[in-house]
């Protein structure tokens, strides 16, 4: 939520997303507030965002606030 809030702060028009599989993101917040939002779903993305997740919990739950 903080990166789609300084998205919109800033006026942000367009937003690329290489992952939504691992981790979901404000989709649909960035677009109802006039955001382009494209997703690629990019393999190698995935792929590198799980292993980081597998490699270091305790780092991405700290990003994630958990």
């Amino acid at each position: 939520m903080m990166c789609s809030g300084t998205i919109v702060q800033f006026g942000i028009p367009r937003v690329v997303i290489g992952d939504t599989l691992n981790f979901g993101g404000n989709e649909d917040f960035l677009r109802e507030r006039g955001v382009e939002v494209i997703i690629v779903d990019d393999p190698d993305c995935i792929a590198l965002m799980q292993r980081f997740i597998e490699e270091k919990p305790e780092l991405w739950a700290e990003d994630i606030a958990e």
